[in-house]
């Protein structure tokens, strides 16, 4: 498991959206409230039709395996696993006392159901999964996964598998469409109890008969909010005590108008997933000749990205894509702006302006432009995305910008493929996916934002999925970092950091999560508000 692992990770405060505690009284009790403001756009409370509400699910459902605030993969609902049959069956022990929000209990039949039905009837788990045949329960708490053949790195992508109860789902034949009032029905820590779209409020209330016990909080309140100046007003207001948006932090634009409040304190931690990237389709030319995507990398400012978009908080990547602080980490040569070598590689290839209309054409003497996909959900990208507009049209590449909300881009770049570019990032788990290494965003295979049919990026990660010895990981991962590095099949613009404001005279005990932020189960058991 030590390729899946981060080195190492400061315990901190979470990664997004704004939180405050009150005490109400409740007759003889002060019923202690956890109020959550969040710009994610969250629209639809069904966890397999709204990404960003599928992250709250953390909330208020168990999953298998999770990860703690050390980076590492620990068990959840999973008591103990074994694998037999040289890595192509796996063997899980369910724990005995997890019981779903109905009062029925969760048994090997619910997990083995869920792992069938997603793999089935969610776009998304058919990568998550894609090398699972099936999954059958063997008794009453026990589990077998039977996979199409060895997967070393399984247990990350058991992570994300939703542990749903089978007497709701199985009466369900389109999940993506169910709205009923047991959609949300879970085994965790705090029960949902609705969504007001109009007052934008979601709210959960304490399980007090949650199998690891009752939460430090009786009710969670979830207040999203349209822009991060509205959150940050209620931030230095005292009204919310920090903030949260999954897989990243405040906006580091907004940092110098929050340091003159001397109430408010902050956390910068390290980024385990690469916050901005440009993703070619390398399908499609000319994205799909090398030389023009390295032509494309010399004419990006990504001093300048770090500088304007991140306020200094993140360096200059490297070419091989996989930032520092993962297990077998690789430098490769650092990423750099060369005009003069952009323009002589378009040259060379034939990316000339053929009609004198100022625009580079295409060999063939047709109009070229760039058609570059940025998701609206993410606030710089509009930013970043104009910033690297100006930067290629500066070499004569003619280019679109192109926004769409965060389902439209999961369903252009990983159902249809049918992007040219996209800008996106990678989370931590993003990068641990697959075969590790952000491979499951680049093989065509998996999830493929960069659709590569390389066979010899194939070879390398179908050894990584099966190879458990360390020296020989150690050597796959090297290798996969020299070959992003030679043929840019994605090009990341920064590496940064996860900026994490507060209150610090009012909250204290929450315990950050490298991979979901304060959505964990210690900060549940350990958050105090000050007297």
């Amino acid at each position: 498991m030590k390729k899946m692992l981060v080195v190492f990770l400061f315990v901190a405060f979470s990664v997004a959206g704004c939180i405050g505690i009150e005490k109400v009284q409740d007759g003889e009790n002060v019923q202690k409230i956890l109020k959550i403001g969040t710009t994610m756009p969250i629209k639809a409370d069904n966890i397999f039709v709204d990404y960003y509400f599928g992250i709250l699910e953390s909330v208020f459902n168990d999953r298998l395996f999770t990860i703690d605030e050390r980076g590492k993969i620990v068990p959840e609902l999973v008591e103990s696993w074994k694998v037999e049959e040289d890595g192509k069956v796996w063997i899980l022990s369910i724990v005995k006392n997890a019981t779903w929000h109905d009062g029925e209990k969760l048994t090997a039949e619910d997990v083995a159901f869920s792992i069938n039905y997603l793999k089935a009837k969610v776009p998304g788990f058919k990568a998550h999964l894609a090398l699972v045949d099936r999954a059958e329960p063997i008794d009453k708490y026990t589990v077998k996964i039977i996979l199409e053949k060895p997967w070393a790195s399984f247990l990350a992508n058991l992570v994300v598998v939703r542990v749903i109860p089978k007497h709701v789902w199985e009466k369900v034949e389109n999940p993506l469409e169910y709205y009923g009032e047991d959609r949300n029905v879970g085994s965790g820590p705090f029960i949902y109890k609705g969504f007001d779209k109009t007052a934008g409020i979601i709210t959960f209330e304490a399980n007090k008969n949650y199998r690891l016990g009752k939460p430090n909080v009786d009710k969670l309140i979830f207040k999203l909010y349209k822009n991060t100046e509205a959150e940050l007003m209620a931030l230095k207001r005292g009204d919310v005590y920090t903030t949260y948006f999954y897989a990243r932090g405040l906006d580091p634009i907004y940092v110098p108008a929050l340091l003159a409040d001397q109430n408010v304190r902050f956390l910068v931690e390290t980024n385990f997933g690469v916050d901005n990237a440009l993703w070619f389709n390398n399908k499609l030319y000319p994205y799909s000749v090398k030389e023009f995507r390295i032509a494309i990398s010399y004419a990006l400012n990504y001093s300048e990205y770090s500088k304007t978009i991140t306020a200094g908080y993140a360096e200059t990547p490297k070419a091989g894509f996989v930032p520092p602080g993962w297990s077998y980490y690789k430098e490769t040569r650092e990423l750099v702006r060369d005009l003069a070598k952009a323009a002589e590689i378009l040259d060379s290839i034939g990316f000339k302006d053929f009609d004198k209309d100022g625009w580079r054409d295409l060999p063939n003497g047709s109009a070229f432009t760039m058609k570059i996909t940025l998701r609206s959900d993410l606030p710089e990208s509009t930013r970043l995305a104009e910033m690297i507009k100006r930067d290629l049209e500066e070499v004569g590449i003619r280019v679109k910008l192109v926004p769409v909300d965060g389902m439209s881009f999961r369903k252009i770049a990983e159902q249809e493929r049918s992007h040219e570019v996209v800008i996106s990032r990678t989370t931590m788990w993003g990068m641990m996916m697959w075969a590790g290494y952000g491979s499951g965003y680049v093989d065509s295979r998996n999830i493929g934002w960069a659709n590569v049919e390389d066979q010899e990026l194939h070879r390398i990660v179908d050894e990584m999925l099966k190879t458990t010895d360390e020296a020989r990981v150690k050597e796959l991962a090297h290798k996969i970092q020299d070959l992003y590095a030679e043929n840019l099949y994605v090009i990341p613009l920064y590496w940064g950091k996860i900026i994490q404001p507060y209150r610090a005279d009012k909250i204290e005990g929450l315990v950050y999560n490298p991979m979901m932020g304060i959505l964990n189960k210690k900060t549940w058991f350990s958050v105090k508000v000050k007297e």
